[in-house]
C-alpha cells in the first residue's frame, strides 16, 4: 500500500492503470487518506480503460485478453464476461450499475449483468448514457439522436447531417453536448433535450471530442482543448462551461481553469461523484512520469498519486 499526503477535501475512489507493481496494473486509489492498492485480479494493459460502477463496489475494463472484465474492488476478484473483443473499448457503466455499454465498429452492444448476461446491439456511434438510464444520447447517420432504453423509440434531435466527434450526456437528464468540425474549425455545441434549444461556441480545433465530461450535478462540463508538443506530450488546457449561464444576457463562454503537459493516449476527464473537480492524468513536472491531478472550477489542483505511472483515471465513490 502507498499513502501519498492530502491537503485537499476531496472525496470517493480513484481507479487508473499503473506501473507501481512492475507492469500494468489496475490501481485503487481512496482520494481522502492518499491510500492505495494494486489488484491483482485485474490482468489489465496500458490500453485498459477502467470504469466505476455508481455504487464504487466494481470496476469494468477490457483485460489484457480482450475480454470484457468486472473486477469487485473489495474481494479483488474478476470475472471475464463473453469472448475476446477484436477491437479496443471504453465501458461505460449505466446509471443503476446493472448494464455496462460499450461501441465496436459504429455498434453499440449492452451487456446486462443479471444472471442473463444477455447483449443487444444498435447501430450508433459515441453513446452516453442520459438521466437515470432511461435513455442514450448517439450519432447515427450523422445526426444526434437520443433513445428511449424501454421503448427502444428515438427521436432525431438535430438536422444533420454533421460532422459529430464527440458525445456527452449529463446524469441530470435535461443536456447534452457534442462537438462538430467545418470548414472553419470546430463548434461545441449544448442541446435541451426537452426544448431541443442548441448553444452554441466556435472553439479550438485542438479540443479532445473524447473528454466531454458532465459534472454529476449537472451544473458544468468539462473538456480538454491541445496546444503545442511538450516534453515528450502536448500543453492541455482544461476548459469547464457553466451551463446555468446559456441563456442569460450577459452571455456564456467556457473558460479554461488549468494547463497542464499530457498525453491523448493516457488521459481524458473523470469527474469526482461530488461534482467538485475533475482527475486527469498528467505530467509530473519534467520527469516524463504520469500522475492523477484534481481539477476544481476554481483551478484549483492537486496531485494525488506520487509513484510510477497513473494513466487513465475514472472517479466514484468509495465503496467502504
Amino acid at each position: 500500500m502507498v499513502v501519498v499526503p492530502q491537503d485537499h477535501e476531496l472525496r470517493g475512489m480513484i481507479v487508473c492503470i499503473t506501473d507501481q507493481a512492475g507492469q500494468p496494473g489496475l490501481m485503487v486509489l481512496d482520494v481522502a487518506s492518499g491510500s492505495s492498492t494494486v489488484l491483482a485480479s485485474a490482468d489489465c494493459s496500458w490500453r485498459s480503460v477502467p470504469a466505476v460502477a455508481p455504487g464504487g463496489d466494481r470496476v469494468a475494463l477490457q483485460g489484457a485478453d480482450g475480454r470484457l472484465k468486472i473486477v469487485d474492488v473489495r474481494a479483488d476478484k474478476a470475472e471475464s464476461i463473453g469472448e475476446p473483443i477484436s477491437g479496443l473499448i471504453t465501458p461505460r457503466w449505466s446509471p443503476g450499475g446493472g448494464s455496462v455499454m460499450y461501441e465496436l465498429d459504429a455498434t453499440t452492444y449492452v451487456v446486462s449483468l443479471d444472471e442473463t448476461l444477455a447483449q443487444s446491439t444498435f447501430v450508433a456511434a459515441m453513446a452516453a448514457w442520459m438521466g437515470d438510464g432511461s435513455q442514450i444520447a448517439y450519432v447515427a447517420d450523422s445526426t444526434f439522436h437520443v433513445m428511449d432504453t424501454w421503448t427502444g423509440e428515438a427521436v432525431q434531435l438535430t438536422d444533420g447531417p454533421e460532422r459529430i466527434w464527440g458525445v456527452a450526456a449529463s446524469l441530470d437528464g435535461v443536456h447534452a453536448a457534442y462537438v462538430v468540425s467545418d470548414d472553419a474549425g470546430a463548434l461545441l455545441r449544448v442541446v435541451d433535450v426537452f426544448t431541443r434549444e442548441i448553444w452554441e461556441a466556435r472553439t479550438f480545433r485542438g479540443i479532445w471530442p473524447w473528454s466531454l465530461a458532465w459534472s454529476p450535478d449537472g451544473r458544468t462540463l468539462a473538456y480538454c482543448v491541445g496546444g503545442a508538443e511538450e516534453q515528450g506530450g502536448q500543453r492541455v488546457s482544461v476548459c469547464m462551461l457553466d451551463v446555468r449561464c446559456i441563456g442569460a444576457e450577459a452571455g456564456c463562454e467556457p473558460r479554461a481553469v488549468a494547463t497542464l503537459v499530457t498525453d491523448p493516449r493516457c488521459a481524458g476527464l473523470a469527474w469526482s461523484p461530488d461534482s467538485r473537480a475533475v482527475a486527469i492524468a498528467a505530467q509530473m513536472g519534467r520527469s516524463g512520469r504520469y500522475a492523477v491531478h484534481a481539477i476544481s472550477p476554481a483551478g484549483e489542483q492537486h496531485q494525488l498519486t506520487g509513484q510510477g505511472n497513473c494513466v487513465l483515471p475514472d472517479w466514484g465513490p468509495s465503496p467502504i
